[in-house]
C-alpha cells in the first residue's frame, strides 16, 4: 500500500510533530510493513530524509503533489489540527488543493490522529466539504470527535488518542529528574499574561535546576526562545536554556536529551504527554481547547494563561506525579490498525 502523507508541516522545526510521525511509523511497521510513504514539504528534505528514511520527502510544489498523490493508494491527513482558521487561511487552502486532486484522482481521503479546536472551525464551508470527502476520520481526544459527529453530514469518525502515546510507550522520555523544573511555553505569536506569577510561584519550590525547554527551534514571537529572549538578565540567569533537538539526527537522540523535571509547567501540547511517560508532576497552562482536552485526558493540574500568584502556587503544589497512560497507546494504536484495514479494504475495491 502506497500512503501519502498529505499534511505539510514535517520538518517546520516543532519536535512534537517528529514525535507524533514516530508514532505512527511505530504502528505502521507492525500493521503493514511493506507500506510505503511519500510526503511533501516546503523545508529542508536532508534532516526529515536522514530521521524518516522510510518516507520518500519530495518538495512542496504543485506537480510534484500532484505526481505524488496521483502515486499513492490513499491519502492521509496525519495528525495536527488541519482545520482551524481562525488566524489564517493557510491549512485550509492547502487541504483544498489536495481534495481536488484527490478527487481528480480518485483516491480515498483519511484522516489520522488529527484535532478539532473549537466547533467554529467546522462552520467554514470549505472545511465541511474536505470532511465530507473523508473514508475516515480518527481524532486525537473524544471532544474532536464529537465536534464532527455534530456536522450535519458527518463523516465516519472514532475517537483514538495522540499517535505520540505509541513512540512513548516503546522509547520512554528520561525518568523525572528530582528538584527539576522543566518548563516549555509557547503562546503562538501572542503574549504570556501570568508570566510574572507563574515564575514567581516556580520561585517558591525548593531549589533545584530549572531549564527552560525549546521544543520549538525557531524564534517564532511568541514561542519559547523569543520569550526567553525577553526576560530580564537577573531571571534568565535562574534558567538553562535547552534545546533537545539535534537536526537530522535519530529521534532516539534528542529525546534522550528531552529534560524531563520532578515539575513541567507546559503549553506546550506534546510536552505535557512526554511529561505524563516521564512521570513528572505536570502543570498544563491551557492556552487552547487541545490542552484543555489533554489535561482532562491525563488527569493533569491545569492553569489559565493569565493565571495569578496563588492559582499558580496552588497548582504547583498539589500536581501529583503522572502515571504512564499506557490506555491512550493502546487507543492510539487500534486507530491505526483501524485505519489500516479500512484504507486496504478501499485499495480492493
Amino acid at each position: 500500500m502506497r500512503i501519502h502523507l498529505g499534511h505539510h508541516f514535517y520538518g517546520a522545526g516543532n519536535l512534537g510533530d517528529d514525535f507524533m510521525l514516530a508514532g505512527f511509523l511505530t504502528a505502521l511497521r507492525a500493521l503493514a510493513p511493506a507500506a510505503r510513504f511519500t510526503c511533501c514539504v516546503p523545508f529542508a528534505l536532508a534532516p526529515l530524509q536522514r530521521r524518516f528514511p522510510t518516507i520518500t520527502w519530495l518538495p512542496y510544489d504543485e506537480p510534484g503533489r500532484r505526481r505524488a498523490i496521483a502515486g499513492c493508494d490513499v491519502w492521509l491527513g496525519l495528525g495536527g489540527s488541519p482545520f482551524q482558521s481562525a488566524q489564517s487561511r493557510w491549512f485550509v487552502d492547502h487541504l483544498v488543493a489536495e481534495a481536488s486532486t484527490c478527487a481528480h484522482e480518485r483516491k480515498p481521503m483519511f484522516f489520522l490522529g488529527v484535532g478539532v479546536q473549537t466547533a467554529a472551525e467546522l462552520d467554514v464551508a470549505d472545511v465541511r466539504r474536505i470532511c465530507a470527502r473523508a473514508i475516515g476520520i480518527w481524532t486525537r481526544d473524544a471532544t474532536s470527535a464529537a465536534r464532527l459527529r455534530a456536522l450535519a453530514s458527518p463523516p465516519p469518525v472514532a475517537a483514538g488518542a495522540d499517535l505520540a502515546h505509541i513512540y512513548f510507550r516503546d522509547t520512554p522520555p528520561p525518568p523525572a529528574a528530582a528538584g527539576r523544573v522543566t518548563l516549555v511555553v509557547n503562546f503562538d505569536h501572542g503574549t504570556w499574561t501570568g508570566q510574572t506569577s507563574c515564575l514567581g510561584a516556580i520561585d517558591r519550590l525548593p531549589a533545584g535546576e530549572r531549564v527552560w525547554l525549546a521544543q520549538e527551534s525557531r524564534e517564532l514571537p511568541g514561542a519559547e526562545r523569543v520569550l526567553f529572549a525577553a526576560l530580564p538578565a537577573t531571571e534568565q540567569a535562574r534558567w538553562r536554556l535547552h534545546t533537545p533537538e539535534l537536526p537530522g539526527a535519530p529521534l532516539d537522540e534528542a529525546l534522550a536529551r528531552w529534560p524531563s523535571g520532578e515539575w513541567l509547567v507546559t503549553s506546550r501540547y506534546h510536552a505535557a504527554l512526554a511529561g505524563a511517560w516521564s512521570g513528572s508532576r505536570v502543570v498544563i497552562i491551557s492556552t487552547n481547547e487541545k490542552l484543555r482536552a489533554a489535561a482532562v485526558e491525563l488527569a493533569l493540574a491545569a492553569i489559565p494563561p493569565d493565571a495569578d500568584l496563588a492559582s499558580a502556587t496552588r497548582a504547583l503544589a498539589t500536581a501529583g506525579a503522572a502515571a504512564p497512560p499506557v490506555a491512550l497507546a493502546e487507543s492510539a494504536f487500534a486507530a491505526c490498525a483501524e485505519f489500516v484495514r479500512r484504507a486496504l479494504g478501499a485499495v480492493k475495491s
